[in-house]
């Protein structure tokens, strides 16, 4: 568990161990969970709720009023839709980086009793206390919620300012949760999850296809040896990285031209990827629409970029216009 949880560190993201897709259940967080007035906020279920945590903007729960108190903040990095970062200093001027997560799941279960900011709290500490990470449960059947991740070169209690930072980012989305600011056709409020008629699907992955979602933006397909995706992220235009990449660029039509590439080891995977629109004010970067099927023993006859593509096809006229 300990590596597993310093890879995820490292990596700058959090860590997924999510279920099979079932029944969702919102943990009410405390009080408040009467029924909403004219001007008044939202239940507290229903906030925590998945297709309104899309749109929570994760280093505007990381500002100077969040940081401030746990030493001096650096510049918070929007890292993608659900994540922000920050390299500060703490309070004695050491090395403390700070990475905020919303709705990834956590191989940890909540400690009986303990909470934060009314909901659940789940934490967990590497074994040289260089790393922490701590989970206020918003969905108790994926155990998923939103994480704060605290590293360090050097050992010492991360937990304390971790779970600092995640009871200011529960009490600032219950009483009035920072949007992210995108263009008018932006991804961010997709389940990708939803977007695929069964008929589509069965023809990359068969009939009856075991689903789940990985975080907020992403969702996951298996089915008889073979696996396929459809995630949107925040990133680097891929028709910027085809150079590096090695990829070939393929029209989809409907305006759309995708970066695809094939790989064959073992087994085969094709990738296609797309830049939706651009971030407002971001020349560099885009919301990227990413499709991957991945067989892992090569079937005879198949051409998984042709099934890939045709998916994608299907997709675009579902995806948001301008």
């Amino acid at each position: 568990m300990a590596a597993c949880l310093a890879a995820a560190l490292l990596a700058g993201c959090g860590v997924d161990q999510a279920k099979w897709t079932s029944p969702r259940s919102t943990v009410p967080a405390g009080s408040g969970l009467g029924g909403t007035t004219s001007g008044a906020p939202a239940p507290v279920g229903e906030v925590f709720a998945w297709e309104n945590l899309r749109r929570v903007d994760p280093c505007g729960l990381m500002d100077d009023a969040a940081l401030t108190p746990l030493g001096k903040p650096a510049e918070s990095r929007l890292r993608d839709y659900s994540q922000c970062s920050n390299y500060m200093k703490d309070t004695q001027g050491k090395e403390l980086n700070l990475t905020l997560s919303i709705g990834e799941s956590t191989p940890v279960k909540p400690e009986g009793g303990k909470t934060v900011g009314g909901l659940p709290l789940a934490q967990s500490e590497l074994d040289d206390h260089t790393a922490c990470f701590v989970t206020a449960v918003t969905d108790d059947v994926a155990n998923r919620g939103i994480t704060v991740q605290s590293g360090a070169s050097d050992p010492g209690d991360l937990c304390t300012p971790a779970r600092k930072l995640l009871e200011s980012a529960v009490d600032r989305v219950k009483r009035d949760a920072p949007k992210l600011d995108l263009a008018k056709n932006t991804l961010v409020d997709e389940d990708p999850c939803t977007l695929f008629s069964s008929t589509v699907l069965s023809t990359v992955v068969g009939d009856a296809p075991r689903q789940r979602a990985s975080g907020l933006h992403t969702c996951v397909w298996n089915g008889d040896g073979v696996a396929f995706t459809l995630g949107f992220r925040l990133g680097t235009k891929p028709d910027d990285l085809a150079d590096v990449a090695k990829t070939t660029p393929v029209n989809l039509g409907n305006g759309v031209t995708a970066q695809q590439k094939l790989e064959n080891t073992s087994g085969v995977r094709c990738r296609v990827e797309w830049s939706h629109v651009s971030l407002p004010g971001d020349g560099e970067r885009g919301e990227v629409v990413s499709l991957d099927f991945s067989r892992y023993d090569s079937k005879s006859g198949e051409d998984a970029c042709d099934k890939t593509q045709v998916v994608a096809k299907a997709l675009i006229p579902r995806l948001p216009k301008s």
